[in-house]
This record gives C-alpha cells, sequence and structure tokens, in this order.
C-alpha cells in the first residue's frame, strides 16, 4: 500500500470513527511506528487531521483552527521522555489521589504532564504554570483550568512571575511536583529558575507530592527544593535506592513504589 491509499484510509476511519490511536492505526494497515507517525503528522500539517497524543482525531470544522499551528515539540511525545513507562505508572497513581471536586497544583515535567490524560473530564481543578500540560487539558475540553501568570519561558515551558503574592488566592489540597535528585534531606532541583517558580508553588498546598524516577533517588540535584519535613508523599519506581526510601520512611514521608 502506497502513501496516498494509506492516507485515505485513515482519513476514511476518522470520517466514521472520529478518533484512532497511533497504534490502532499500525494494527489496521500492519505498518512501523515510525510510518504511522509519518502518515499522521503529514495530515496534520496539510489541515486534514488534529494530530494528538498518541494517534488523530478529525478536524471539526465548525470550529476555527487557532492551535494546529502548535509545533509538535511543545508537547513531549512518547519517544522524548527517558523512563516513560516508570513515569506513567507514577502519573496515574498521583492522578488517582485526587478526588473529585478537588484542587490541584500541578508543575511543570514530563512526569507531571502524563497526569493530564488521568485528569481528563474529571471534576478537579488543575492549577498549573505549565504550558504543555495547560494546553492539552484545554484541547481536550478540560472543564476547570487556572493558569498562573507570569513571564512565559520558552525554554522551560514555565510560567514565573515576580510577584510573590502571584498565586496567594490558590490554595489547593495537593501539590503535585518534581526534582532532579532525592535525598533524605528532601526534593533536590538543579535549576535555579524552576527553584524559583516551584519554591512559591509547593506553599500553595495542604499536601507536597514528589513524583520522582528510580534514576534521581539517592542523587544530590543541586538547591534542597523541599525538605524532608514538608514533604508529604514520595511516588517512584522499583529500582529506587532502598536506603534513601527508608530514611524518608522513618522521617514521616508516605513512599509510594510503582
Amino acid at each position: 500500500m502506497n502513501e496516498a491509499q494509506r492516507h485515505r484510509s485513515l482519513l476514511d476511519h476518522l470520517n466514521s470513527h472520529t478518533f484512532i490511536t497511533t497504534n490502532d492505526y499500525m494494527k489496521m494497515l500492519d505498518i512501523s511506528l515510525s510510518t504511522a507517525r509519518r502518515d499522521i503528522t503529514k495530515l496534520a500539517e496539510e489541515g486534514k487531521l488534529k494530530k494528538i497524543r498518541n494517534g488523530a482525531e478529525v478536524i471539526n470544522h465548525d470550529m476555527p483552527l487557532v492551535i494546529t499551528h502548535v509545533p509538535s515539540s511543545f508537547i513531549p511525545e512518547e519517544k522524548d521522555i527517558e523512563c516513560y513507562a516508570a513515569k506513567q505508572r507514577i502519573a496515574k497513581v498521583a492522578a488517582d489521589m485526587c478526588e473529585e471536586h478537588d484542587s490541584i497544583i500541578v508543575s511543570g515535567s514530563n512526569t507531571t504532564f502524563l497526569m493530564g490524560e488521568h485528569l481528563l473530564h474529571r471534576d478537579v481543578q488543575v492549577v498549573t504554570n505549565f504550558m504543555p500540560l495547560a494546553y492539552q487539558l484545554i484541547s481536550q475540553d478540560h472543564q476547570s483550568i487556572i493558569i498562573l501568570g507570569g513571564q512565559y519561558l520558552p525554554e522551560r515551558q514555565i510560567t514565573i512571575s515576580p510577584d510573590e503574592e502571584a498565586a496567594d488566592d490558590h490554595k489547593s489540597r495537593f501539590v503535585f511536583f518534581t526534582g532532579t535528585g532525592v535525598t533524605a534531606a528532601g526534593i533536590h532541583t538543579s535549576d535555579l529558575l524552576v527553584y524559583m517558580a516551584e519554591k512559591k508553588l509547593l506553599e500553595y498546598g495542604d499536601r507536597i507530592v514528589a513524583l520522582i524516577d528510580s534514576s534521581k533517588v539517592g542523587k544530590y540535584g543541586g538547591k534542597l527544593l523541599a525538605c524532608t519535613s514538608k514533604l508529604d508523599t514520595l511516588i517512584t519506581d522499583e529500582g529506587a535506592d532502598q536506603s534513601t526510601l527508608e530514611s524518608l520512611r522513618q522521617q514521616g514521608v508516605n513512599v509510594v513504589v510503582v
């Protein structure tokens, strides 16, 4: 089957089903992952379908196409996320902690981004400064989103405000965040601008929850972003340094290994 025939089959499917995952498209035509992604990307660039995370959907021509210009690199893809499977499990457990009617603060990282697909269409208010997560939720019609203001930093895809009171009126049950290292002292980050942005966010939740894959557990990562006494829960995956996890448990941290 040549490219034109594949494209026709894909568009015919979308006309009747409105949505298809990349994996289902591969199985439907017995093609490789790279071919499936290339077809979807090309048709999206031609304005014939809407490319979404891990798939494609039909374009609603009744709506203005105001978001099709967003570069694909803006939204993290599976191939771009290290330890993807572990981070996906961590993100799901974090999202499952949220109850209906909750308000949560979510900071910026690949792991927290993955929470988005598990929060979609739930009655959970998401407060964030992470633009890819905000875009994902908006594009899927999530009903309750608050985007924190400030200057947008394209290289980190977050907003940051010099105003110390920028988020004073946001009080949430959880703050979900990440870091570049975890020790018995707490959660570290090596990025000074991220430190400045997230240090303030951590003040606006009753419980702070760190989403950290095992490769960072037991490693120092620069400035101490959240000391152990402030940390409610650490969610990590198998393979994490056990001595560090045990030290955190002894200090009262709820450690969840997925």
